[in-house]
């Protein structure tokens, strides 16, 4: 079990703080923690930021936050903005505005309903969007289901259930997300069991049973039992395999 100094900081100005072991951590107005950071819960309504990694059980964000280092948070709820230079390590994340990690990102649950960019790779059980998302490396997970609110992409995509749907919406009430560019994901290669796609560009697509629907885009397809392709999609090389 964690144990966690009984001290709590409040920052409801301006201030700064060693960093070290916490109870709990809320920054209402300016703050900043100048070392790495050990709390049971880190709450942001302000501008906030942490010069080194952060730990905690309950990481909250509302406001905006740059975390230096590595982050790690059993739950992670982003409705403001956050930016983590490290990597991130959650059991849940739950992500309404946006959120920006420049190393990887493993979990067990995502729930995106802004924007999430993550530079490297992304590791989860389940993995949902209704918004934008863009993974620099690997976007892996059981299962996989993204509508789009926005321009997504990724290297590589791999699941045993890979859903991707353009929204009916013409635009979310949400600060974060692009209102018009197009909702199109970009994507060079996807492996799953079954896939159904929409408006998606992809070098190459592997599975058991595929489906391609409108304006998809795919220069080549391997599917084991089953393809289904709407006469709105292009695919350049079908095979069997």
């Amino acid at each position: 079990m964690e144990h966690y100094n009984d001290q709590d900081i409040v920052i409801a100005g301006s201030g700064t703080s060693g960093g070290g072991s916490f109870r709990n951590v809320k920054i209402d107005g300016f703050g900043t923690l100048l070392s790495d950071t050990k709390c049971m819960e880190f709450q942001v309504n302000g501008k906030g930021g942490v010069k080194g990694q952060l730990h905690a059980e309950d990481a909250m964000i509302s406001g905006t936050c740059r975390i230096e280092g590595n982050a790690e948070a059993s739950r992670w709820k982003v409705s403001g903005e956050a930016k983590i230079d490290g990597n991130l390590a959650y059991r849940e994340l739950d992500c309404s505005g946006s959120a920006q990690i420049k190393g990887s990102a493993a979990g067990d649950h995502v729930r995106v309903e802004g924007g999430l960019q993550i530079d490297g790779d992304s590791e989860a059980e389940t993995f949902e969007v209704k918004g934008t998302v863009q993974v620099g490396g690997l976007l892996n997970a059981g299962r996989i289901d993204i509508t789009m609110y926005g321009p997504c992409r990724a290297q590589e995509i791999g699941g045993e259930k890979i859903t991707v749907r353009r929204s009916g919406l013409k635009s979310l009430l949400n600060p974060f997300l692009p209102k018009f560019a197009a909702k199109q994901l970009t994507v060079d290669i996807i492996e799953g069991d079954d896939i159904e796609l929409e408006y998606t560009t992809a070098k190459i697509v592997r599975g058991n049973r595929i489906k391609a629907g409108p304006g998809c885009v795919i220069e080549r397809v391997e599917y084991k039992e089953a393809l289904v392709s709407d006469p709105q999609a292009q695919i350049q090389e079908a095979k069997q395999v």
